[in-house]
């Protein structure tokens, strides 16, 4: 029989305390080029081909990479959240929900992404594999309707594309 002193008790409440109250509460975060990432913003691309596995499963912050910058995307910001619900090899029959036409040279694992929700966009700085950011700068944007969908694209989507500039309408 194990016995467990107060002494340690203490100091795992004291960790827990410290984790959530100071260091405070993170969503996992991952970057992804445009147009993919406008491609998952806009409902088209549910799987993300990625080089490496990842045991992770959960919810993951949807953020666009600064570069390259193309027309009519979102470049820089968080976007969305989505679950990733599983993590398996790329084969021939994720390549519609990849929005890929053919599968890639190397072998790559397909992230099989599910239960998108939109949130408030704003300015993140992207890094390579998992980064963390903080739950308090995630607000969600809830939407019910069509019209409620509509809305929060002509408000906080639209603004944000990305115009080249010196170029006339």
């Amino acid at each position: 029989m194990y016995v467990i002193s107060i002494d340690i008790i203490i100091l795992l409440c004291y960790n827990i305390i410290y984790i959530i109250l100071i260091r405070g509460v993170y969503l996992k975060a991952i970057s992804i080029q445009n147009p993919w990432a406008h491609m998952m913003l806009c409902g088209e691309k549910t799987i993300e081909a990625r080089s490496w596995k990842t045991e992770y499963r959960g919810d993951l912050l949807i953020c666009s990479s600064a570069y390259p910058k193309i027309e009519n995307t979102i470049p820089g910001h968080a976007l969305m959240v989505v679950e990733l619900i599983d993590c398996v090899p790329f084969e021939k029959k994720h390549l519609e929900a990849a929005c890929l036409t053919e599968i890639p040279d190397t072998p790559c694992y397909a992230w099989l992404l599910n239960n998108f929700r939109c949130i408030y966009p704003f300015k993140v700085k992207g890094r390579l594999k998992f980064f963390n950011i903080e739950d308090k700068q995630i607000k969600y944007y809830d939407v019910e309707t069509e019209d409620e969908a509509d809305k929060w694209c002509r408000d906080y989507i639209v603004p944000l594309l990305y115009k080249k500039r010196g170029k006339k309408c």
